[in-house]
């Protein structure tokens, strides 16, 4: 991605944190640390010590006046873990910025809206597979490698404030993976040597976001895609679930899940050397499980 590009994403929410006028404005967001550590000595059934740390930072800017609607997110998380004989490795890694216009069809209607969204999602830090390189030389991820950025332009539904479904049968996908050693090896789904790929195709978006019990917030993000010219059949499925325990106005809990399917996205066997085997390559099932404790600081206005 162009630099200014990337500058123009991050100015857009920045700008929106400027506003001062709050008749039509909601904004807030959470903060959060979260540590764990487990420390064994002389301990007979066996382990090892491990330290963990994540930290987070979640914000919505919205704006709803009339019959337009805008909502804006920031998503960002960094967490990591050490084991005592191994190399420190990330556990979560992840940038994420969205932004959703909407109007609705019907002037006094508040459930169907026009929409037009930008999705934009990288991570931080580079990745590495800790079975196949433990020593940390080779990275298999960077910073905008990969880089994802979904536009698109559809109806969406919205029966209540916890819910809604975006159906977009105008949608852009676009893959950046900006190294030239990831680049060389067409990781991600680009072509060898190439360090963009687009395309074409439907999407649809459903978001939940509900307090199911007192101080137990709920939310769930699901993302589909499918490509129209490049095996429609096939569809790329990222799907995130987030409950939050509130202990007290400091304290929180988190179990954080994400499941993604990228039929891009290729695994391989390895040979005796640790080099992949390029006819073993395969798309598979991702998982990401995250359960913490630790302080947290709620701000200002929330969704749902």
């Amino acid at each position: 991605m162009k630099p200014y590009i990337f500058i123009i994403l991050l100015s857009l929410p920045i700008t929106l944190l400027a506003q001062t006028d709050t008749t039509y404005w909601n904004k807030g967001g959470k903060f959060g640390i979260n540590f764990s550590q487990a420390t064994l000595t002389n301990w007979a059934a066996g382990g090892g010590n491990t330290v963990a740390g994540s930290v987070y930072f979640n914000y919505i800017v919205d704006y709803q006046k009339g019959s337009i609607l805008w909502q804006n997110t920031i998503d960002m998380g960094l967490g990591w873990i050490k084991e005592a004989r191994s190399e420190q490795q990330k556990a979560d890694d992840r940038l994420v910025l969205t932004s959703s216009f909407g109007k609705r069809l019907i002037p006094n209607n508040k459930k169907w809206f026009y929409n037009a969204t930008v999705d934009f999602r990288t991570q931080f830090l580079e990745g590495y597979d800790p079975e196949k390189d433990p020593n940390q030389n080779k990275p298999i991820s960077k910073f905008m490698a990969p880089g994802y950025l979904m536009t698109s332009i559809g109806i969406d539904w919205r029966p209540n404030d916890n819910f809604n479904l975006t159906l977009s049968p105008v949608t852009g996908k676009f893959t950046f993976v900006q190294d030239d050693s990831l680049s060389a090896a067409g990781a991600f789904g680009v072509d060898p040597g190439e360090k963009f790929r687009a395309e074409f195709g439907a999407s649809l978006k459903a978001s939940y976001n509900k307090e199911i019990f007192e101080n137990v917030q709920f939310t769930s993000n699901l993302l589909l895609f499918s490509d129209y010219m490049d095996n429609p059949g096939k569809i790329d499925v990222n799907w995130e679930n987030i409950l939050n325990l509130k202990v007290n106005s400091w304290l929180s809990a988190n179990i954080y899940n994400q499941i993604i399917y990228d039929y891009d996205i290729k695994f391989y066997e390895v040979d005796s050397n640790g080099n992949d085997i390029l006819s073993t390559a395969t798309d598979k099932w991702q998982f990401k499980n995250i359960i913490s404790l630790g302080l947290a600081v709620q701000f200002g206005g929330k969704r749902g």
